[in-house]
Parts: C-alpha cells; structure tokens; sequence
C-alpha cells in the first residue's frame, strides 16, 4: 500500500510543477525555459496551446486550475499520510472520483489541442500523470478489503456527526478555499506582472489607427531564401534586418511568439541591410562591426540547408556578439547548428564554401541596394500588408496587425 501512495505523491508534484511551467510560459510566451520547454527553435507547440483561445477559462489560464488540481491532492496526500488510520482511507477515497474528473477534463483538452494542430508535450505530461494517478488510485482502492465499510467512512466524513469530525471536515473545507485562493490569486499577480511590460491599450489603437492610416505601398519584393513559416501562410511579414543588430534581436524575440503563436498562417521573410560599411557602400561607419560576416554566416546557413538552426542558434547567442561578430562566432554557430540539425560533413562543406564565395557578398549587396531604393534607414523595418514598421513594435500591436490581416 505504502508504494502506491509514495508514487501517487510523487506524480502529483510533478503534475503542480509542470502546471507552474504552462502557467509561468502562459503569461511570459517570449522567455526560454531550456530543457523544460515544450520544443526548441521556432517550433514551441506550448505557446502555440498556451496562447490559445481555449487556454484560459473566465479569464483564469487552465494552468492555474491545473496547479490547484494537482496541489490540492499532494495536500491531502500528505495530511492523510499524517493521520493515517481513519483519515487515511478517507482521503484516498475522496482523491478517487477527483481524479477521475480531472482524467475527463484531460480527455477534454486533449481533444482541443487537436483541434488546434498543436502537440503541447508538457500538456500531455500532465495528462499521462492523471493517468498513472487514477491506475495507482484504482489499485489502492481494489487492495481495500471492506470496500463497503470505506463508502461508510467517507459519508460519515461527509455528513459528520460527532464533534471532532465536524471540526475535521469543517477545516477541510477551510484548506480548500484557502488553496484555490492562494493559486489563483498568485496567477493574478504573475498576470499583473506580465501586464506591466505590456503597451497602454489606447497606445495599441493609436499605433494601430497610424498602421492603417498609411497608404498600403506596392513594392515588389525580390526573391529571399531567408524565410521562416509557411509559404503559403496569408500573412506575409517582410523584415530588414542586421544580424548583430540589438533591436533586431529584440524583435527575434518577438518573432518567435509570432511564429509560435500564428504557426502556418504567417510567414517572415528576412533582408540583409547590415549596417558595417565593410560591404555596405552607404555607411560612413560600421555600427555593428562584423555584420557583414554575419550576413554572409546567414547566407552560407540557407545554402547549406539548416537556415532554421543556424538562425535560431546565432540570436540565442547573442549575447556573446556585444564586441563584434569573429570567425570564431561563426565556427562555433557551425558547429551548433550542425549538432541540432544533424547535418553531415557535406553541409559543412556546403556552408565552408558559401561563407566564402562571391554569391554570399553579391546577395547581400543586391538587398542593401534594394533596401536603399525603398528608403529603408534602419534596423529593423517591417512590412506587412504593405505598410511599413520601423523598429520593434509592441507584442499586442503585431498581433492586432496580424488578426486583422488573417480576416481579411
């Protein structure tokens, strides 16, 4: 019996702790949670779930609901451990129909993420946990011998008669209501938090009345192999961008909560404009110095065929590019993105020879040129729809942008 409930203990603090993740990854989309997220790269299925419109009910993230669930039976877990005998029975009997109603709800979830294309693998954790929770339950429960006296217990818990059993149930209730007020006011002040980085609402119309107030302009695009999303998404977002750019790496982030969010139904297309005037004929100075071997790193990626990683891996990075973008960066995003991709010695060798080629410097000066013909005069600028963004927009600003856009 003991092995049974030391397993279901444990299973149920499991269950809160990844419940904390989906609410925490709920509220803060953007943040990297390494070997706890739900994929790498721009492939995070969790926030494409979490950012749903069937992640949060009356307001209140399913998460939290989840942190009180499973909570609420490491609790009564441990104080039916503590009183063992008559108590304990009770409490592992009360878990029972609780557990099966959070299986239902499981089941009920399970069949929205797919509707939603999305395979939350944290989600499907805590569903495999109920699972395990109820299998365990269902073998304490059989082990009982007196199953009949076990139905008497719980309803004399539930409707008590004596004194001691009154004041027992009486601050069973009193637990649970503090507990459910405890977790989900903790989510309310986790939202308040992600509120505050958040653009004032009337900022948010008045840069989206600015967006549609400009005249739609007709540019005709040329052809560029640095894509991200689907090809055949409606929305199309044209981006300029410098890879050792600070602001464009704040807009990496963002873009990844895009591409999570809006996963085949936007697509990012990218253009070097790097502001180093080792190939760019328009700067008096290089801003960022070692963009233009930057670029060519991007380019060489995309003719070796892991755009995707190399991407990903170099503004992960970051960081570590303040003082300038070396060969030595490039060796070792290389070597990274070979080791995620699982590319062989023939993309390395694809990558080698593209880094150093005339293509690499001939594509990149054809979009500074373009980039030049269309005024671009700085890092990022962004169109969608044909309307131009400069530098990096507030979250909820894009994603007025982009619902609009997929309603039309």
């Amino acid at each position: 019996m003991r092995k049974y409930f030391n397993l279901m203990l444990l299973l149920s603090f499991a269950g809160a702790l990844l419940s904390g993740i989906l609410l925490y990854q709920h509220y803060y989309p953007e943040m990297e949670l390494g070997f706890l997220s739900c994929g790498k790269g721009f492939s995070n299925p969790c926030i494409a779930v979490g950012q749903s419109p069937y992640a949060s009910i009356f307001g209140i993230p399913l998460a939290a609901f989840g942190i009180f669930y499973f909570t609420l039976i490491t609790f009564l877990m441990l104080i039916a451990d503590y009183a063992e005998e008559y108590y304990y029975h009770i409490f592992m009997g009360l878990i029972f129909p609780v557990v099966i109603a959070g299986t239902a709800a499981d089941v009920v979830l399970g069949l929205l993420m797919v509707k939603i294309g999305e395979l939350c693998t944290l989600c499907l954790w805590t569903y495999i946990i109920n699972i395990l929770l109820l299998l365990l339950l269902f073998l304490y429960l059989k082990k009982i011998s007196d199953r009949k006296k076990l139905i008497e217990i719980i309803k004399g818990f539930i409707r008590p008669e004596t004194p001691d059993r009154k004041a027992v149930f009486a601050l069973f209730i009193v637990f649970v209501f503090f507990l459910a007020f405890s977790v989900f006011t903790g989510s309310n002040i986790l939202k308040a938090k992600a509120a505050t980085n958040k653009a004032p609402k009337n900022q948010i119309t008045k840069l989206v009345e600015g967006f549609y107030g400009q005249e739609p302009e007709k540019i005709n695009f040329p052809e560029s192999s640095m894509r991200l999303g689907n090809p055949d998404a409606k929305v199309k977002i044209y981006a300029f961008t410098d890879f050792l750019c600070s602001a464009c790496y704040k807009f990496y982030q963002l873009e990844k909560y895009i591409l999570a969010k809006y996963k085949n139904r936007v697509e990012i297309i990218y253009y070097h404009y790097p502001l180093d005037a080792s190939c760019n004929r328009h700067m008096d100075d290089s801003v960022y110095p070692g963009s233009c071997l930057a670029s060519k790193s991007v380019y060489a990626a995309v003719s070796a065929g892991f755009f995707n990683e190399y991407f990903y891996i170099h503004f992960s990075d970051y960081p570590m590019y303040k003082d300038g973008f070396t060969q030595d960066h490039v060796n070792r995003n290389l070597h990274s993105a070979l080791k995620e991709g699982g590319i062989g010695e023939q993309g390395k060798l694809k990558f080698e020879e593209a880094i150093k080629s005339q293509t690499a410097l001939d594509e990149i000066k054809m979009h500074i040129e373009f980039a030049e013909k269309i005024k671009i005069e700085a890092t990022p600028t962004v169109y969608i729809a044909g309307r131009k963004i400069v530098g990096v927009p507030p979250k909820e600003f894009i994603d007025e942008i982009i619902l609009n856009e997929l309603k039309k």
